[in-house]
């Protein structure tokens, strides 16, 4: 497990990167209270999304400091907001490279899949049959 802890004034935050059952788990808590959680089966992508949250962690802090006078739950609602969006954005990119890999896959197959077919006879031909 892997942790990091930031600190706005008298305020901690802890990120961090665990195993958890068969995939990786990624968060922020404030105390006792979760401000984010994400969930992935690869480690790469876990781990890319860890070190990626720990720039959005510094970056919000820099752009969004906290005032004197600010609700505690309201910054840490905001702060969860600004990181589910920059989480989001990370996965949808994360799903087209995955798309992209599986679609250039496919089309290798089907192009293996046309050229032995040629090779086939009618008899040799057999589809899938259902069963009960």
């Amino acid at each position: 497990m892997k942790q990091k802890t930031y600190t706005h004034g008298k305020d901690k935050f802890k990120a961090y990167f665990k195993e958890a059952g068969y995939g990786w788990e990624v968060g922020l808590k404030h105390g006792r209270k979760q401000i984010f959680v994400g969930n992935f089966i690869y480690k790469k992508e876990a781990t890319a999304w860890y070190s990626h949250m720990n720039k959005e962690i510094d970056l919000f802090s820099k752009r969004y400091w906290v005032g004197p006078k600010f609700s505690k739950d309201w910054y840490g609602k905001f702060f969860s907001n600004h990181l589910y969006k920059s989480y989001y954005s990370f996965i949808n990119k994360m799903v087209s490279s995955h798309h992209k890999v599986k679609h250039q896959a496919l089309a290798k197959d089907v192009k293996k899949y046309k050229q032995l077919k040629k090779k086939w006879t009618p008899k040799e031909q057999v589809p899938f049959a259902k069963s009960a």
